[in-house]
């Protein structure tokens, strides 16, 4: 694993050269892994009985916003310092305009109190299957350790009052797709997410921060945007993005002509995956291209329903995704379908974001990230602070999950201080 690391960090460093020098906060240990077998077909049947009752009851005529149920969250979903932990269904928009149930998590804070801070935090990558989402976790579930992997950070934010919610994103836990790393899909969840939480408790104020951690920070840099979905969300007081991805089109290059599935590009090989399978919920034509005309190898064909099947813990599997190669991954048309990928990331970039005006942003990065490289992390920085964005950046001394934990306890008190003047007013 050591020497694969280093072949790929390799042509990364060419990029490193303005990073040296960097103040990188001091590390704390990681939290031990959690590793499974099965879980899956539990979540399936759970999803499907949720969707049969989504069906037959009124939900479907709600506005977005709207919370439509609540029962008491699995255990694996339970976090210390919270008086409740409860598994909460409510509506937003899916990629079609359609009225559409999403799944959550809300966590409230032991201490009652007036206007508690909201902070609506999404999670990092774990698949784009039913059994995926967050709320579906299993003690024996393989995707575990990142299902939980916000957990310290939402027991500081407990400790500090705010109650905190936690979307599962479109598709994952519920009926339909999950369009995976699209940013106004993301936004959607989270800012609907914090309409539907305010409404149903009483006890939440009405400013928010939207927070996450890898495709929850790309999650929270869309909420943030001044143009998407959730721009009409009042009361955003701030996003704090970990580890949030850009130019994966550019990672996608440099990993392109790779010959083996070794870690960790046995990783991205399974993200790339998912990322296609996200884009092509969205456009049949690169579908097609995709599954009948050529742009993956058969081999590749025959794995497509394990991403609806398996966790990313799974699929980085030598029996999934992650025993092909990038090369053993294209078909004939592969070189197509990889700039329809690369140019749909470009698209759909954070970088491009046209973020609200005086928002401040944090960002969380690991200067050991092969995921979300620190390069590519100070270019989002800077490109932000040049378009007059307040920007506040973080380096850790830690890979891609660990930096979340490293940096909660900081993390955790600047989300905070930016509630110590709340405004009030309607939800």
């Amino acid at each position: 694993m050591r020497a694969a690391r280093v072949a790929l960090t390799v042509p990364l460093a060419l990029l490193i050269g303005s990073s040296a020098g960097l103040s990188v906060r001091s590390s704390e240990p990681a939290p031990s892994t959690a590793r499974s077998t099965t879980a899956y077909d539990a979540a399936v049947t759970l999803a499907a009985v949720d969707d049969a009752a989504w069906r037959r009851g009124p939900g479907a005529a709600q506005r977005p916003g709207r919370l439509l149920s609540r029962r008491p969250a699995g255990e694996t979903s339970r976090v210390d310092g919270a008086r409740r932990a409860l598994e909460v269904r409510y509506s937003t928009t899916d990629r079609r305009g359609r009225v559409a149930q999403a799944s959550g998590l809300v966590l409230l804070p032991a201490q009652r109190r007036a206007d508690a801070p909201l902070v609506v935090y999404g999670h990092m990558t774990t698949g784009a299957a039913d059994a995926c989402a967050p709320t579906r976790g299993t003690p024996d579930s393989t995707e575990l350790r990142r299902m939980q992997q916000g957990d310290r950070v939402a027991e500081l934010l407990l400790a500090g009052g705010a109650v905190v919610a936690r979307p599962d994103y479109e598709g994952l836990g519920v009926r339909g797709p999950h369009p995976y790393l699209r940013g106004d899909s993301l936004a959607r969840a989270m800012g609907d997410m914090a309409r539907a939480v305010r409404r149903a408790f009483p006890e939440v104020g009405r400013d928010w921060v939207a927070a996450g951690h890898s495709e929850g920070g790309v999650a929270a840099l869309n909420t943030g945007s001044r143009t998407g979905p959730a721009a009409d969300v009042p009361g955003l007081l701030g996003v704090a993005a970990i580890t949030p991805v850009t130019q994966v089109d550019v990672l996608a290059t440099l990993l392109g002509d790779a010959p083996v599935g070794a870690p960790p590009v046995n990783v991205v090989v399974s993200l790339a995956a998912l990322i296609l399978k996200g884009q092509a919920t969205e456009d049949r034509a690169l579908r097609r291209l995709l599954l009948k005309q050529g742009g993956l190898s058969p081999e590749a064909v025959a794995l497509w329903p394990d991403l609806e099947r398996l966790c990313l813990e799974d699929l980085g599997g030598t029996d999934s995704w992650g025993g092909l190669s990038p090369q053993e991954v294209k078909g004939p048309r592969g070189d197509e379908a990889l700039e329809e990928m690369k140019n749909g990331l470009r698209a759909d970039d954070v970088r491009h974001l046209r973020m609200r005006l005086d928002l401040p942003i944090r960002i969380d990065a690991g200067a050991l990230d092969s995921v979300a490289p620190l390069p590519f992390t100070m270019q989002l920085a800077e490109e932000y602070r040049s378009r007059g964005y307040p920007v506040e950046l973080a380096v850790w001394p830690a890979e891609h999950s660990p930096t979340a934990d490293q940096a909660a306890s900081e993390l955790a008190a600047w989300i905070l201080d930016l509630f110590d003047h709340t405004t009030g007013g309607p939800r």
